[in-house]
């Protein structure tokens, strides 16, 4: 049973996923950045605030700050 508060669904358009895919990849920006990427991506794939934190080495508090950024801001957020 899972813990925690329900999260907001958390879909990307075409447009999003390919800049975020863009973002994830890149050498040139700045890592934090990147970090970022990684983490919607995650989140729009269905993975946990905790399973994000784990993998990304990252507090859940970081995971869910980031999360609910794109929510309310999209890209332009991060």
């Amino acid at each position: 049973m899972p813990m925690g508060r329900p999260k907001v669904e958390l879909t990307l358009s075409d447009a999003e996923q390919s800049q975020l895919a863009w973002m994830a990849r890149s050498r040139s920006i700045p890592a934090a950045l990147v970090t970022r990427a990684r983490i919607v991506l995650a989140a729009a794939a269905g993975e946990p605030n905790s399973e994000i934190a784990r993998r990304l080495q990252l507090t859940r508090a970081t995971v869910g700050k980031w999360r609910a950024r794109f929510l309310e801001q999209r890209i332009n957020g991060l």
